[in-house]
């Protein structure tokens, strides 16, 4: 055992002065590692959790040198009126999500909020006791002592430090608004670091890159009402903005973001998959769409095979896999619907609409990157991956194709402002303007439902739950939905709970 110590200690060391020389690199690696290893020490026996705990410490000593490589020229002390405004201007961005209750809330959030208040007001790790509910919820979930199950993992950093902080509801929103805030400004700058430089097309494209919902709509619909959710003019899938996910499912996007950006940022292969893995721990859709670029990363180059055989590559995946994987399918209620497209909708209509959506949401950014589909890192996979996402189908909303799209959509946007940063000549820039000026109709319409509803004084949380152990509403719709979502029956009978995590 002391020896494992010792050997743990003088990994930190190293790692300490890896990442002691890129202060935005550690803080990047710290906010997407600290929450898995909350979830280690509040979810898992003991040992299980020190054993866990140790290996992702041995982790970060190879994964910081293969990240923490210098790129002069984004740094804050060269250009820090850009980065001092930019910081404002994310913040606004980032306040009109409705995170923290403090604008406007989607309707996703009447979930969302419950989850962040549940974990910072119930002792970890999380269970409900269904017998205290009223009689009318006992009817829909029963009375037994149900484990709370679900990525949450986002919301562990934010609600440890509400649990130590006075201050109540107000401080913890406010921390979680931070918390979320931090992470959106850390993915941007992974994107800076990556692209090498600063410009305002970086977050100018980031911010209103989407797909061409706007002609869709008309097309399918009819009238484009500005404020309206207007991705689901499709019917049988959703690409989603990343407006659009920063707006309804803050919790994956920004983790899922920074991760795919570190991706990006990655030198070698070594550390490819044990970094990518760490996303199954935000969102395990995401982790699907995530998981070709891992395995491409690893084997695109034979001579270089070798270097990616290493213990973070394999032991970090499995890790993963073991605990939230068993985690997820302790509740198998999430994965009810799941199965080829053309089993759920009618083929006459199907092949068409398909077509027509892969155009509008990403053959129109192929046709733009033609010349560079084979030269930017991971396009062609990305567009490949965009293209047979839509095939299949989990969950009744089709959750599979909108988050295991993200890691795909945030590279083709990053592909994007990289082509127009370096290579497009004045025509094409203009063209390129022509076409983000459409696309970026979406993420106007969410960000102008929430900015004028808050104006308006229709800013009141979602608060149609408002905790799972307590719930505000007798709507069997929505007491089902959490039922399916979130609880784990006789969780003593699931491997989870059985071998790996507490129930104290």
């Amino acid at each position: 055992m002391n020896e494992i110590l010792i050997k743990i200690k003088h990994a930190a060391a190293e790692c300490k002065k890896d990442l002691g020389t890129d202060k935005g690199m550690a803080l990047s690696l710290l906010y997407v590692i600290l929450p898995v290893f909350l979830f280690f020490a509040g979810w898992l026996k003991l040992p299980a959790a020190i054993l866990l705990c140790a290996v992702l410490l041995c982790f970060l000593k190879p994964l910081s040198k293969n990240l923490c490589v210098r790129h002069p020229g984004v740094g804050f002390s060269s250009n820090p009126e850009y980065w001092l405004t930019l910081a404002v201007v994310v913040f606004i961005w980032v306040l009109f999500s409705g995170i923290g209750g403090f604008s406007f809330q989607n309707t996703d959030y009447y979930v969302r909020n419950p989850v962040y208040r549940d974990l910072v007001n119930q002792s970890w790790p999380v269970c409900f006791d269904l017998s205290v509910q009223r009689e009318a919820v006992r009817e829909i979930v029963g009375s037994d002592t149900v484990a709370f199950t679900y990525y949450f993992c986002f919301w562990l950093p934010p609600a440890l430090l509400s649990k130590l902080l006075p201050g109540g509801e107000l401080v913890s929103n406010l921390l979680l608004l931070l918390w979320a805030y931090l992470g959106v400004m850390l993915a941007l700058y992974q994107v800076h670091r990556y692209l090498k430089r600063t410009s305002w097309a970086i977050p100018g494209i980031f911010i209103f890159f989407g797909g061409l919902d706007m002609i869709g709509y008309r097309l399918l619909i009819g009238e484009v009402p500005l404020g309206e959710h207007l991705e689901w003019w499709c019917t049988y899938f959703q690409y989603s903005a990343h407006t659009t996910v920063l707006y309804w499912v803050f919790n994956q996007a920004i983790p899922v973001w920074l991760l795919t950006a570190l991706f990006l940022n990655m030198k070698g292969n070594g550390s490819a998959a044990g970094l990518g893995a760490l996303m199954f721990a935000y969102s395990p859709f995401a982790t699907l769409g995530m998981v070709p670029l891992a395995v491409y990363s690893v084997f695109r180059k034979k001579e270089k095979w070798k270097m990616a055989v290493t213990w973070e590559n394999i032991l970090i995946p499995l890790v993963m896999l073991l605990v939230f994987g068993s985690f997820y399918l302790s509740n198998p209620d999430n994965l009810s619907v799941k199965g080829w497209i053309f089993e759920f909708y009618p083929s006459g209509s199907l092949a068409g609409r398909y077509l027509l959506f892969l155009f509008l949401e990403a053959g129109i950014y192929a046709l733009i990157l033609r010349k560079c589909i084979f030269k930017y890192d991971y396009l062609w996979l990305v567009l490949a991956e965009l293209a047979l996402i839509p095939l299949y189908r989990m969950t009744g909303a089709n959750d599979f194709a909108m988050r295991s799209s993200m890691p795909g959509l945030f590279i083709l946007s990053v592909c994007l402002i990289r082509y127009v940063l370096n290579n497009a000549v004045k025509w094409e820039k203009w063209a390129i303007v022509l076409i983000l000026a459409v696309a970026a109709v979406t993420p106007l319409s969410e960000i102008y439902r929430s900015a004028s509803a808050t104006v308006l004084g229709e800013a009141q949380p979602n608060e149609l739950v408002y905790s799972f152990q307590d719930f505000a509403t007798d709507d069997a719709g929505v007491v089902g939905i959490c039922r399916q979502q979130f609880f784990t029956y006789h969780p003593e009978d699931t491997f989870f709970f059985r071998y790996l995590g507490r129930l104290e």
